[in-house]
């Protein structure tokens, strides 16, 4: 019995109605596009002597959804946590977790862009690690004249 009316409180102050038959959609509401992003994952960013790591919280993505690219001083993560509610009918009690595409835009200093970066996803963790050796890289000299 208090389970129920406890179910009953929380459909009533979240959703201001006690039943709710028509399905609707809670996550992306401010999205024209699926493709948009419609969340933002919580994002550390520190430096050590040695290097900056940037680490984001993306737990529930797969690795294969997930894409990092750097351009213009700025390094871009995108990717997308899937969806996974149950297919049989359910009552939800409090939903949280966000779902569909995200987009992370972090710019870096200009000295740190040509360094070497490494990135790892590990137990919904990804850290993208920047080293501060800002080494000389020697391109070597061919024998072709240039024209």
């Amino acid at each position: 019995m208090p389970l129920q009316f406890i179910k009953i409180i929380r459909e009533v102050t979240d959703r201001g109605t006690v039943v709710m038959d028509k399905r609707q959609q809670y996550f992306c509401l401010q999205s024209e596009s699926p493709d948009k992003p419609c969340w933002d994952p919580p994002t550390d960013i520190f430096e050590t002597d040695d290097e900056v790591v940037i680490r984001l919280n993306i737990a529930g993505v797969d690795r294969a959804d997930v894409s990092i690219h750097i351009r213009d001083g700025k390094i871009h993560v995108h990717g997308s946590r899937r969806e996974q509610r149950p297919r049989k009918k359910t009552s939800f009690h409090q939903l949280e977790i966000s779902y569909g595409p995200f987009e992370k835009i972090i710019s870096i200093p200009s000295f740190l862009e040509h360094n070497d970066i490494k990135a790892q996803l590990k137990e919904g963790i990804l850290d993208i690690t920047i080293s501060k050796r800002n080494e000389v890289i020697e391109i070597p000299l061919g024998d072709d004249p240039v024209q």
